[in-house]
C-alpha cells in the first residue's frame, strides 16, 4: 500500500494555496500518475501534511522533522540576502536547503537546483527569425548591465537580432526596427531558432525561466548564467563567455552559419529535470 507524501509549500512571497496552485499548475501535477490521493504525493494546503517545503525566507512552524522538510531558494544568494535569523532556523528544521552557491554556509544549505515555477509553454514549428533577446530597464545586476553592453553593440551591427522588452525605449533614438517593446508571454522566442538568454547573476546552480522558456519552446539558447548548466541540458545551448568582444564574435559566426550551431532539443528530457514533482523523491534523499 502506497504511504501518500502530502506536501505543504511555505513561501516568503506568498500563500501555502497559491504555491500550491502554481506548482500544481506548472508540474501538471493532475496529469501525473503519481500524484493524487492515495498515490505517491499530494499538495496540501492543511496541517495534515506529512512533508513541507519551504520557499527562500519562510519561517513556518513546523510540526515535522528536519528530515521532511526541504528549502528552495527562488532567488540567486546575491538576491536572497539570508540573515542570521534565517540560517538559525534552516539548522533547526531544514533537513536540507538547496542554493546557487553554498560559500561559507553551513548545512543544512548544499548547492543543487531549487525548481523554480515556470510557465510551461508548447512548442512552436515555424521559425521563420533567426535571434532574439530581452533586455530591461534595470541596471543594478551583472547581468541587467551585460544585457545592456550587448545591445548596445548589436545596435551598432547589422546583425538580424530582435531586441525585445522594457529596456528597448533606452534606445529608440536610434529607430532601429530591431527593436520591438513590450511583449506578450512568448514572443521573444516563437519564431526564433535562437535566443540570448542572460542570467541576472552567474552562479554555480541557479538557472530561471531564461533558459527553460526557450528550451521547451525548441528554441536554442544563447547562455550566460548557470556555471553547472550542463549537468542538466548538455549539448542543447550555444555557450557564451562574459567577454563581450568574444560574444560578438559568436553572434557574427552564428548569423553567417546558424545551422552549423544548431542543437537537438530533448524536450521532455528538459521538462523531467525541472519538474519540481518529477524530482521529489531525490531532492529529500
Amino acid at each position: 500500500m502506497t504511504t501518500t507524501w502530502r506536501i505543504k509549500i511555505f513561501s516568503d512571497y506568498c500563500t501555502p494555496k497559491a504555491a500550491r496552485d502554481d506548482f500544481s499548475s506548472s508540474c501538471f501535477a493532475e496529469n501525473q500518475p503519481f500524484y493524487g490521493e492515495g498515490k505517491d504525493f499530494v499538495f496540501t494546503i492543511l496541517d495534515d501534511y506529512t512533508h513541507a517545503i519551504i520557499l527562500n525566507k519562510a519561517m513556518p512552524k513546523l510540526n515535522i522533522p528536519k528530515e521532511r522538510v526541504i528549502g528552495l531558494a527562488q532567488e540567486p544568494i546575491p538576491f536572497l540576502r539570508l540573515n542570521d535569523e534565517f540560517i538559525s532556523y534552516a539548522q533547526q528544521y531544514i533537513g536540507k536547503y538547496y542554493v546557487s552557491d553554498k560559500g561559507n554556509l553551513p548545512d543544512p544549505f548544499i548547492e543543487g537546483n531549487a525548481f523554480i515555477y515556470y510557465y510551461r509553454p508548447f512548442p512552436d514549428v515555424k521559425k521563420p527569425n533567426l535571434i532574439s533577446i530581452m533586455v530591461s530597464n534595470k541596471a543594478f545586476s551583472s547581468g541587467h548591465t551585460y544585457r545592456h553592453h550587448l545591445v548596445q553593440r548589436i545596435l551598432q551591427t547589422n546583425l538580424p537580432i530582435d531586441i525585445w522588452g522594457r529596456g528597448c525605449f533606452i534606445y529608440e533614438r536610434t529607430k532601429d526596427p530591431r527593436l520591438k517593446g513590450n511583449f506578450k508571454m512568448y514572443e521573444p522566442y516563437t519564431g526564433y531558432k535562437y535566443h540570448i538568454a542572460i542570467e541576472n547573476f552567474e552562479t554555480n546552480y541557479y538557472f530561471s525561466e531564461k533558459i527553460i522558456n526557450p528550451l521547451l519552446l525548441g528554441t536554442v539558447p544563447i547562455y550566460l548564467g548557470c556555471k553547472n548548466i550542463d549537468k542538466f541540458f548538455p549539448n542543447q545551448y550555444v555557450k557564451l563567455t562574459g567577454n563581450l568582444d568574444i560574444d560578438m564574435n559568436i553572434l557574427e559566426l552564428l548569423c553567417i552559419m546558424p545551422e552549423h550551431y544548431m542543437k537537438t532539443i530533448d524536450i521532455p528530457g528538459v521538462e523531467n529535470k525541472v519538474n519540481l514533482l518529477k524530482n521529489m523523491k531525490s531532492l529529500f534523499s
